[in-house]
């Protein structure tokens, strides 16, 4: 079959209102983008009735899934092919195709929708008509109409009958960037990148945060939060990391504070400089791989303790999440691999033998007292923050740059 054009579902985006147009332009710009990285042309996007379209101008369609399998919003979407409105000519056009498939046994059904209702022919009748023409020459072929191998679709238009035989899945979710721009707390570890990644299908740019305790923790670890990044930005075109040096704030935890609130106390200087470095991003909330219960810093008493120190919304988009659910998305997403690699991480490295796992707030705040200059030990990791930027091909900027040098970059998917 020659197929003219891919057509492209999305879903949620039919029931927003008066605020659709805007969803839709962010939408097309970020098919046109992830294309254009994938194949080095940006394509024409076309806007229908529900749905959109992208004329195939003789290439494969297949050339195209790559990108569209990154783009979020997208509901599902088929590679088809126009034909007129003769019945006859739309019935070859199933005919022929079927040939080009493997003459083994399936079952089949036929569905037909009729926006043109001066089409002469009922849909019903229509989808009769030709399953009895598939059935006379494919007689491996059987019906049913429930549970099917194979299912031809033909929508009849006002000017042209589109035949497809592939609704492909997508993402979901709604178009990167119209969420808003939130900070993620990258660590390392499985549920972190899942996190991220279910924000940015809910239309959330996402930049990272990880705090590293170098010479404590390797070179080794800090290089498997840039993989992560890098497949996050598979998503995104690109994604901002920020990498904060912690080890000054954990020797001074650990050389005042009592063992079993370490955690505690790491998590919330951590929450402080996170919100500090979103305010320099213009971001409007943080995001963690918290999980009810997983660990000791994950309890609601260890949580409400921890949250206590910002006003910033902090989202957890795995808090009631089985590992198992967690662990199937980190490996949908590529993110697994990386993440089991045996590398260290700040927390890991610090933890105590016997974590607090119902910590008062007064107990932290007295804790904290008694590390000495914990404000100016908080801004000079700030202030040393360092920012690659990566990508989904491995690349990454030339140098690594303070985070002030890039407040003035506009990001693609601002505003």
């Amino acid at each position: 079959m020659t197929y003219d054009h891919i057509l492209i579902r999305y879903g949620e985006l039919g029931l927003k209102g008066k605020n659709q147009k805007q969803f839709l332009k962010t939408l097309v710009n970020n098919i046109r983008r992830q294309v254009e990285r994938e194949i080095g042309d940006r394509p024409e996007v076309v806007r229908g009735q529900g749905r959109l379209s992208i004329p195939l101008n003789g290439r494969n369609p297949a050339d195209f899934y790559p990108a569209l399998d990154r783009v979020f919003g997208i509901s599902t979407y088929s590679p088809v092919m126009s034909t007129d409105l003769d019945p006859a000519t739309i019935e070859a056009a199933v005919l022929a195709e079927l040939g080009q498939l493997p003459a083994t046994d399936q079952t089949f059904r036929v569905t037909v929708r009729r926006a043109n209702k001066r089409f002469p022919i009922r849909s019903m009748d229509f989808q009769l008509q030709v399953a009895e023409k598939i059935l006379a020459h494919f007689p491996q072929l059987s019906p049913n109409l429930t549970d099917y191998d194979l299912e031809v679709s033909i929508d009849i238009r006002f000017e042209q009958a589109h035949i497809f035989f592939e609704r492909r899945p997508g993402l979901a979710g709604l178009p990167l960037g119209t969420g808003g721009r939130a900070q993620l707390l990258l660590s390392g570890g499985i549920d972190s990148p899942v996190a991220g990644w279910l924000m940015m299908r809910r239309g959330v740019v996402v930049e990272g945060i990880h705090f590293h305790s170098y010479p404590y923790t390797s070179k080794q670890a800090e290089e498997k939060v840039l993989q992560l990044a890098e497949k996050l930005a598979a998503y995104s075109g690109h994604f901002d990391l920020h990498l904060v040096p912690f080890t000054p704030i954990q020797e001074a935890i650990g050389a005042n504070c009592h063992s079993n609130l370490r955690i505690t106390l790491m998590r919330r200087i951590m929450l402080r400089i996170a919100e500090e470095l979103a305010d320099l991003r213009h971001a409007k909330a943080l995001v963690t791989g918290d999980n009810i219960g997983q660990v000791a810093s994950q309890t609601i008493e260890s949580l409400y303790a921890i949250n206590e120190v910002t006003t910033m919304p902090v989202f957890r988009p795995l808090l009631t999440y089985d590992k198992l659910e967690t662990v199937k998305i980190a490996k949908a997403i590529d993110t697994y691999d990386i993440s089991v690699l045996p590398y260290e991480d700040c927390c890991t490295v610090f933890v105590p033998k016997e974590p607090k796992t119902k910590p008062k707030r007064r107990e932290c705040h007295r804790e904290e007292a008694r590390i000495e200059g914990l404000d100016d030990l908080m801004q000079a990791a700030i202030q040393n923050t360092e920012t690659v930027r990566c990508f989904a091909d491995g690349a990454q900027e030339a140098r690594r740059t303070k985070l002030v040098d890039l407040l003035s970059q506009k990001d693609e998917h601002d505003g």
